[in-house]
């Protein structure tokens, strides 16, 4: 039994599956965005903008996925090369999201928070 990964960047694949990562980690971030907004502001009963930073925060929840996906390509061989690459570069987009997109969110966090 193999353990480990198996990954070898090949330059050609990573090409070709930038047109598919960008339309994944797109609809991933404005899914996850929304729904995780949508259930704090109903279910948590916070504003907007703390809905909305709420929303930010649950985008890089990756680490478990990076696992996952490598016991689906590597052990068992559940994914080709191609979705492999895909998946794992729409997680990794995702978890860069987070902190840029807190970054850019916190000051109309921070405005909402003065406000009476």
């Amino acid at each position: 039994m193999v353990l480990g990964t198996k990954l070898i960047f090949d330059w050609e694949i990573f090409v070709s599956v930038i047109p598919q990562t960008i339309v994944l980690t797109l609809s991933i971030l404005v899914g996850q965005i929304s729904s995780a907004a949508v259930a704090a502001r109903y279910t948590g009963g916070f504003n907007f903008e703390e809905s909305m930073m709420i929303g930010f925060g649950m985008l890089g929840r990756a680490e478990l996925a990076f696992v996952v996906m490598d016991i689906a390509y590597v052990q068992n061989d559940i994914f080709t090369t191609e979705v492999f690459y895909t998946l794992m570069f729409t997680a990794f987009w995702l978890n860069v999201a987070v902190p840029i997109s807190i970054k850019l969110w916190k000051p109309y966090f921070i405005a909402a928070q003065r406000e009476p």
